[in-house]
């Protein structure tokens, strides 16, 4: 299975890529916070079209309209999917221009690679078109399912939802009995959520920079409010929402928890503030709903579970590092209840794979002074497109990115090694897919 630009955009053209809208909208929006989150934006002049005229003059012609026909498509989505990513925007498409143009490390598009990554989660699990991945004689999205549906190592989903409803809107106990009927439902929130997650997962990056410039003021004795009093706030107001599962060990804290559990739930709550863009996004995402929504009225459990279930996933992607620990892959994980396994949590191994898979079309920044003293910024590319391939006599699963020539595929390769480790090592790597067959998933060039 290849994935390209190119192949994103014939998709859309032809009608065949369409976003999944079985359970849109998920929240039922209040008129009254809408509008006042409307008025704040217009007051701060942060008009759509102004957004992007202002980002024209800073990416070239090239870049820009792949960006806006892109951005055109997730703003109309998100109408009814995530309403207020319209107020917030300007601050991403900003904040993403910024880091893509600072020194401090090696930066790359995420305007494109977000929206780019929900075509690769689309394609892997419905084909887009075409067949979804087949892995060993099953289609990806039947085995996530079946995982799902075992309530073996997912008890944690069922328990959250039996709970949210509380009486609401009596959940139909077919929901959870593996019928065909249950399969379809839970076929049709796995693909939604898992696109809803993949489509603003990268939204905690403007969150992680203020967090990692607090905790440098911190330091200097500067801030009266420190990232741990942040965590120890938010697993006030969130700890009992589905994305506190994982940090739990996918399960509800027990009447027999240790007496310091609560104090390492609040590091490891900080760790993620400080050091993932992950956690923040998370947060972000779930006030941004939180604050539009009807409740107690409102829309229905599975509809707001849809909101809960990504909001997981876009903190899960990016928590190799919580789960590693300060010392890295020197050692056992520091955090090893938060290994990403696909018979415990497939939607996370989902969005996380493809956030790995999705290298293509993805620009990063060049600058050179030119003669009169002027300095020049090119937008590049250096790998085409990103192919996944299933041996089912070797039980692997190759990623293989391909590059526009041999001096981008060295650059690449030598990011590689570390992603592999971090990632894939078959014992302790972040992402174990073992449950599906896969035993090794190997990254190359080409």
């Amino acid at each position: 299975m290849e994935f390209s630009f190119e192949d994103y955009q014939n998709k859309l053209h032809a009608g065949i890529f369409i976003p999944p809208d079985t359970f849109r909208p998920y929240v039922s929006v209040k008129p009254d916070a809408y509008r006042a989150l409307e008025r704040e934006h217009e007051q701060r002049d942060l008009r759509i079209e102004d957004t992007f005229r202002q980002l024209s003059k800073r990416v070239g012609r090239d870049y820009f309209w792949k960006v806006y026909p892109v951005q055109s498509e997730t703003l109309d989505w998100a109408q009814l999917s995530f309403p207020a990513y319209r107020f917030i925007l300007a601050e991403v498409l900003q904040d993403d221009w910024l880091a893509t143009v600072d020194w401090h490390k090696f930066n790359r598009d995420h305007a494109l690679h977000q929206p780019l990554t929900a075509y690769v989660v689309l394609k892997m699990l419905t084909g887009a078109g075409d067949s979804g991945l087949d892995i060993g004689g099953r289609y990806l999205l039947d085995i996530c399912v079946d995982e799902i549906l075992r309530w073996e190592r997912t008890g944690y989903l069922r328990g959250f939802l039996e709970k949210s409803d509380a009486g609401r809107t009596r959940l139909p106990m077919f929901l959870f009995d593996g019928s065909a009927l249950s399969r379809n439902i839970w076929k049709a929130l796995f693909v939604e959520s898992a696109f809803l997650a993949a489509t603003f997962h990268d939204l905690g990056y403007p969150w992680q920079y203020v967090n990692r410039l607090n905790s440098k003021l911190e330091h200097a004795g500067y801030l009266k409010d420190s990232p741990t009093d942040d965590a120890e706030r938010i697993v006030k107001d969130f700890g009992r929402r589905l994305l506190f599962c994982p940090l739990n060990g996918y399960g509800s804290v027990g009447l027999n928890a240790p007496s310091t559990w609560e104090k390492r739930l609040v590091e490891q709550t900080a760790a993620g503030l400080r050091e993932t863009h992950g956690l923040p996004g998370a947060i972000g995402f779930l006030y941004l709903n939180d604050v539009l929504r009807e409740y107690p009225e409102g829309e229905s459990v599975l509809r707001e579970f849809c909101v809960e279930w990504a909001a997981m996933a876009v903190m899960m992607h990016d928590m190799k590092d919580v789960y590693w620990g300060k010392n890295g892959t020197t050692t056992f994980p520091e955090n090893k209840h938060l290994r990403l396994q696909l018979e415990v949590d497939p939607l996370s191994c989902i969005v996380t794979l493809a956030d790995v898979l999705q290298d293509f079309e993805r620009p990063s920044v060049e600058f050179r002074s030119s003669s009169n003293s002027e300095a020049c910024a090119t937008y590049s590319s250096e790998v085409s497109s990103a192919v996944l391939e299933y041996s089912a006599r070797r039980r692997t699963l190759q990623i293989v990115y391909k590059c526009i020539d041999a001096n981008a595929a060295r650059r690449k390769e030598a990011f590689l090694s570390g992603d592999q480790e971090k990632y894939f090592d078959p014992q302790r790597g972040y992402l174990d897919f073992s449950a599906c067959g896969i035993e090794q998933v190997e990254l190359s060039v080409r």
